[in-house]
């Protein structure tokens, strides 16, 4: 008995140059133009380098792994750092910074019965009784995925 679970893809993602998207090329450098035209009011000569620098920062930083944009990572990592630092010394520095953005030092503390705790925990779903199917064609042969109560337990 086996289960082949395969991955539907719904969404495709359209590539621009060198395997980076043309929404994150475009991103890139419309950032990096307004940058220019700003920075060109105050110094004309400095303007075209900081333009540069601006637009493959926008690149870099809007770059996806694991569904989440590296900006958006650093900001969690920081988050995170902060939230360790107000647990484990809320007199530090750190400890200081986090408790004036007033983030609460208790989501550093993880307690395993309340993180899975079920939302609705009056519903009781036994799994038991379901048999998963990788195609409509398999129902008729009997061959699927199913969950016991006990793995020794044979097929009813």
């Amino acid at each position: 008995m086996s289960a082949d679970f395969k991955s539907h893809v719904l969404l495709r993602d359209e590539k621009g140059f060198l395997g980076i998207p043309f929404k994150r090329l475009l991103l890139a450098a419309v950032g990096g133009g307004l940058v220019y035209t700003i920075v060109r009011f105050a110094s004309a000569g400095a303007s075209v380098p900081v333009g540069a620098v601006c637009g493959i920062t926008l690149l870099v930083m809007t770059g996806m792994r694991g569904g989440l944009p590296l900006w958006q990572r650093l900001l969690y990592q920081v988050r995170g750092a902060l939230l360790l630092a107000a647990a484990h010394q809320p007199s530090s520095g750190l400890g200081k910074l986090a408790a004036t953005l007033e983030l609460p030092s208790g989501l550093a503390k993880l307690e395993g019965s309340v993180v899975f705790a079920s939302l609705q925990s009056d519903v009781g779903i036994d799994l038991r009784e379901w048999t998963l199917f990788t195609s409509p064609v398999e129902a008729d042969h009997d061959d699927g995925l199913r969950f016991v109560s006990d793995p020794l337990e044979e097929g009813s």
